[in-house]
């Protein structure tokens, strides 16, 4: 397929000198201070975040620190991350480590020690990629950038002709690091946005091209294998699909670094649903500090609870579903107040 990402890159031998330039690019700028991404360090079993949305762009500077506090969403969501190893999916995505689910879609991920990679998806299209795309390398700092594309990609899709081909560019640029106050007011002193852009050029071999543009803002911070926040904008040229563009804001609810999948945890809660008090068992680490979010990740309560005294009033609450998180436990507990 004839796209506009063809002066780009010219053939695959480039793949090898793609790293080294990569790796190279990591190591340039590490002496200018701030946050350093690495590899981050997943469970063997799925984690799941909780997050709070807004169906818009959020303003904000490129230069730290950023403050989001009075930033209103107005709904919720989840991402999930599982070992590819524990599913069914990795006889397609030999090479991807992990899946990501997210907006109803399934994305494959890797993580080593020296890159974060892009192997394909199970969407809107389908498609899974030869050569992996390289989305940032690892150590990732403030003046780093990191660019790469894959060409004529091969995707299904429902509703589409045959023989539709993709091409891929990303690139990102670590612009600066501070601290993040996310709209429930929980705070990240050393978060790292990164401007990333991916270019996609949609179509059959000879035919015009539907070009997507997605421009994206993220604040990673350590530890977490996707952004705690970002702020999102698609847009589209050419003969593309109606209604495909969007802006989108997301903010992780809470710190929940390393939560484990709710059958997996260790604290309980119950009744659930509750009426006045939620009762914890299994806490035995010391205690912890708690907050309560609501679905548009509002913290409505907080406090601390231990062992002896096993429960939280939740009489002031008002009816409907909520998320418990507990600090020093790294654990959320949805449960739903009568």
């Amino acid at each position: 397929m004839s796209s506009n990402l063809s002066s780009l890159v010219k053939t695959k031998p480039y793949q090898i000198m793609r790293k080294l330039l990569l790796s190279l690019f990591s190591l340039i700028g590490m002496s200018l201070g701030g946050q350093t991404l690495t590899m981050p360090t997943l469970p063997s079993a799925g984690v799941t975040y909780p997050l709070s949305i807004k169906a818009d762009t959020v303003p904000h500077s490129s230069q730290g620190n950023w403050d989001f506090s009075n930033t209103t969403t107005d709904a919720t969501g989840t991402v999930t991350f599982e070992p590819i190893s524990s599913t069914s999916y990795s006889t397609n995505y030999p090479n991807a480590t992990h899946v990501k689910y997210e907006d109803g879609g399934i994305f494959f991920l890797g993580f080593d020690a020296t890159e974060y990679t892009f192997h394909g998806e199970m969407s809107v299209i389908t498609t899974s990629y030869t050569n992996p795309l390289v989305l940032h390398t690892y150590p990732f700092a403030v003046g780093n950038t990191s660019t790469d594309s894959e060409l004529n990609i091969s995707f299904t899709c429902n509703g589409c002709p045959p023989s539709m081909e993709r091409d891929d560019a990303s690139y990102s640029e670590a612009l600066s690091s501070g601290t993040l106050t996310m709209p429930d007011g929980t705070v990240h002193s050393n978060a790292l946005l990164v401007y990333n852009t991916r270019t996609w050029n949609d179509g059959q071999t000879g035919s015009p091209t539907c070009n997507l543009f997605l421009e994206q803002w993220q604040w990673w911070v350590g530890g977490y294998p996707m952004p705690v926040a970002q702020t999102v904008e698609l847009s589209t040229t050419g003969p593309c699909p109606p209604n495909v563009g969007y802006r989108q804001s997301k903010f992780l609810v809470g710190n929940p670094i390393g939560i484990q999948e709710e059958q997996t945890r260790q604290v309980d809660a119950y009744p659930n649903p509750a009426t006045d008090r939620l009762f914890l068992k299994n806490l035995t680490l010391g205690g912890s500090e708690f907050k309560i979010y609501d679905l548009v990740g509002k913290a409505v309560q907080k406090g601390t609870i231990n062992e002896t005294s096993d429960h939280i009033s939740i009489s002031s609450l008002s009816p409907g579903l909520y998320y418990l998180v507990l600090e020093n436990h790294h654990q959320w507990i949805r449960f739903i107040k009568e």
